[in-house]
């Protein structure tokens, strides 16, 4: 029994939120606040601590002859690289004697082709590319065919075959700005196997910037957690009733047969009662809005046939037709000319 008005006073708040409101101000919108935080928060992060560097250096190691980097490694990352070379003699005999004498190295700018007749029949290591940002990926092969050099005599840092060329004893680096991708680099040593430690360098003009994303997608989470808390959370009836006009539209009058058969013969007698039938429907729809049901109808007529002569009215009715009729025609100046005239001579026909 105690609970009936506990429901009825529940039902009778009007500032209560319903169930509506309450799920999308308390569960959708802190999630669109978390989801929003969380996305700034690691576009901050990609902007400052994960920054990618603007510097690229890659490392290997092999004890290969000769080293040819693959079509297409070069650019890899910028069109500017450096590419470091450095030898280290091993073995008994070059530990014992440390006067012996040291290994050249030499690094040449050529084409695929060309550092491949040069160096076939021979094992080479072959830069592919990277296996991560710190590491190049190297592997080892022997080049197929047979030598095709110029002239066997010829060294290496004399022969007409390399666009750019240099060599030092130990270690050589060169840099250069390419965007051929079928430039390569070679790299010959002139004894011995030593171990070599290969070094690519690159220094990139533009960043990618993976910021940009986490901030748009933060700042639409924002939004949608405002929207969740204010128009998405307000009931269909209220958000019906701010969109609907607080006040209908006026309909215009209906026009009865009369009044448009009046319009068309007599303009402006048609419109003559309009004000009157405007002010006649506002009243009975305002009436409607607050609920009056105005005045009750009146009761039907019956007519009973068996109390009518239908005779008597029909000739009462013919009667009063000729009486208008009669009443409301006009004489003309000519009919009363002529009526005149026909007066005077039927007086002098009366003489004697």
């Amino acid at each position: 029994m105690e609970q009936v008005p506990e429901e009825k006073d529940e039902m009778t708040r009007p500032d209560k939120p319903s169930r509506h409101s309450m799920i999308m101000r308390g569960i959708v919108t802190p999630i669109f606040g978390l989801l929003a935080v969380t996305a700034i928060v690691l576009g901050i992060l990609n902007g400052t601590v994960w920054k990618p560097s603007a510097h690229v250096d890659a490392h290997a190691r092999t004890k290969a002859a000769y080293v040819v980097t693959d079509p297409g490694v070069l650019p890899l990352v910028d069109n500017r690289v450096t590419m470091r070379v450095d030898a280290a003699s091993t073995g008994t005999a070059a530990s014992a004697d440390r006067n012996s004498q040291k290994p050249t190295v030499c690094m040449a700018l050529t084409t695929a082709k060309d550092a491949a007749g040069w160096t076939a029949g021979h094992d080479v290591a072959r830069v592919r590319g990277l296996d991560d940002w710190q590491t190049l990926s190297v592997g080892r092969d022997t080049s197929p065919g047979k030598a095709v050099k110029s002239d066997p005599g010829v060294a290496f840092q004399d022969s007409d075959m390399w666009k750019q060329v240099t060599c030092s004893d130990s270690s050589v680096s060169m840099s250069l700005k390419t965007d051929d991708p079928q430039a390569v680099l070679l790299v010959a040593v002139s004894q011995g196997s030593p171990s070599l430690g290969l070094e690519m360098l690159w220094e990139r003009d533009k960043l990618p910037n993976f910021a940009m994303p986490f901030y748009f997608a933060g700042g639409l989470l924002a939004l949608l957690a405002v929207l969740s808390a204010t128009v998405f959370a307000m009931d269909p009836v209220k958000r019906r009733k701010q969109i609907e006009p607080e006040q209908e539209t006026e309909e215009p009058p209906e026009v009865s047969v009369i009044q448009a058969l009046g319009s068309a013969i007599l303009p402006g007698l048609g419109n003559r009662h309009s004000p009157a039938s405007g002010r006649r429907l506002r009243h009975a729809r305002g009436q409607a809005q607050q609920g009056d049901p105005g005045p009750p109808p009146r009761p039907p007529v019956v007519i009973d046939p068996r109390n009518r002569n239908l005779v008597a009215d029909q000739q009462e009715g013919g009667d009063r037709r000729a009486d208008d009729e009669s009443s409301t025609r006009v004489i003309s100046s000519q009919e009363m000319a002529s009526y005149l005239a026909r007066l005077a001579h039927e007086g002098e026909e009366e003489r004697p």
